[in-house]
């Protein structure tokens, strides 16, 4: 089978999205099929300035490939250089979109010699959806939608958005008033109707593929695309040898966050939380580690509320070992927008092969696992209180950081057994039905 992945995120860049389809490709190719992927050059990591950006875009021949780590051929796109704010990655996705449907329609490029058996789109970047819906058309085979979020439902959360970087920016202020619900409306339609359109589905929690089978029953009666689900259990780039939880030179609690700083996990609540528990007497010692757009108000906050606090920058996800070796309990931490419900961090995945336990602030199908497989505590979102108290009865009794080993071999299952079976026998369904 030759496969065709269009995908705005692809390696050498580290993040979730990358990692999660190095260790799929691996799985296609190894299965004998051809994978080629069209994706923009690794930059969202990156600052870089615009004359740079102009030198190398007018430099780059969508004639040449590159080969991937799983021995996939990679094109790239055009891009425009991201930023953190929603209107620079808004332009930085159209751009790299509309340069992706551009390459693969090109005689002159390589990808658009391509004639694949079907074609797979990774969402988000939410305009991918569109785009391979179109150049699957355009190339007259099935597409698959590799739907990572609760897209386009997220959408209806866009007055949330910037909460969580304690501000509004001029530019926000001035689009919210009609522009952005025209963009949001119209983003919600093209996703629905590349969602409706698609051979298959991929999801990665079982809640959000249950959402998208009742929606598409109660709109034609029957089902007529594949919604699986496959989580994100791709292997950890960190090895910890895993020990009883040690008895602290303190008699306070080390609580780690190795993740994103972002819009959807409003992290001040766990600020929040260690100063009640600090009022309650106990010390609580957070090390933050990542980045996003409330890095600076979360700085702030801590600041504010005197605690001790440790930031650091996204550092590769292979050197978190030492950080994994001083947590007592890392945290996975959500907001309380409803679509959140179908949402499982990646990092819970990590959290339970390692056997760290895991103090959970969220709710849905991730509290429900994490509580199952005994992997750790929860408490739902913006109850800073109720964190606190948990906080406070790990430290007072240590043998409850001790977690099950139920989850590690979940993970190892899930990995090496399901999702491949999964994704092998959708994808020969979807290749088996007209487009």
């Amino acid at each position: 089978m030759k496969i065709l992945i269009v995908s705005q995120y692809w390696y050498p860049e580290n993040g979730v999205p990358q990692r999660r389809w190095m260790w799929l490709t691996k799985i296609l190719v190894d299965a004998g099929h051809e994978v080629s992927v069209i994706a923009p050059p690794p930059h969202y990591e990156r600052k870089i300035p615009i004359s740079r950006w102009m030198a190398t875009a007018a430099l780059r021949s969508h004639r040449t490939t590159e080969t991937g780590p799983s021995q996939e051929r990679i094109i790239r796109s055009g891009y425009f250089p991201a930023g953190s704010s929603l209107t620079q990655r808004v332009l930085n996705q159209a751009v790299v979109a509309a340069s992706m449907l551009a390459v693969s329609l090109s005689p002159w490029s390589e990808a658009g010699k391509l004639r694949p058996d079907v074609v797979i789109g990774t969402v988000p970047a939410l305009p991918t959806a569109s785009i391979t819906q179109l150049i699957a058309w355009l190339k007259r085979v099935p597409y698959v939608i590799d739907l990572r979020d609760a897209w386009p439902e997220l959408l209806h959360e866009n007055r949330n958005w910037n909460a969580a970087t304690g501000r509004r920016s001029l530019r926000e202020k001035l689009l919210r008033r009609g522009p952005l619900q025209a963009v949001t409306a119209v983003t919600g339609r093209a996703v629905t109707s590349a969602l409706e359109h698609a051979s298959a589905v991929l999801t990665t929690s079982e809640q959000l593929a249950l959402q998208l089978r009742q929606q598409e029953k109660g709109s034609t009666g029957k089902r007529t695309r594949d919604v699986v689900t496959i989580r994100n259990v791709f292997p950890p780039r960190t090895q910890l040898d895993t020990q009883p939880p040690k008895a602290r030179e303190h008699d306070g609690l080390n609580v780690l966050y190795a993740g994103t700083f972002g819009r959807a996990q409003r992290l001040e609540n766990a600020l929040v939380a260690a100063h009640l528990a600090q009022e309650m007497g106990v010390k609580v010692k957070l090390r933050f580690v990542g980045d996003g757009v409330s890095w600076t108000m979360l700085r702030e906050t801590a600041a504010q509320l005197g605690l001790d606090v440790d930031f650091h920058h996204r550092i590769p996800a292979g050197e978190l070992e030492n950080y994994y070796s001083w947590a007592d309990t890392a945290l996975v931490h959500l907001t309380d927008w409803k679509p959140l419900d179908w949402t499982v961090p990646s990092k819970t995945f990590e959290l339970m092969e390692l056997g760290i336990h895991i103090s959970g602030v969220l709710s849905g199908e991730a509290a429900e696992l994490i509580t199952q497989l005994e992997a750790g505590d929860v408490v739902p979102p913006k109850r800073p209180e109720e964190l606190a108290r948990l906080w406070k009865s790990l430290a007072e009794d240590r043998t409850k950081l001790q977690v099950s080993e139920d989850g590690r071999q979940w993970v190892k299952e899930q990995r090496d057994k399901h999702a491949p079976q999964v994704l092998l026998d959708v994808l020969g369904r979807a290749t088996s039905r007209q487009p």
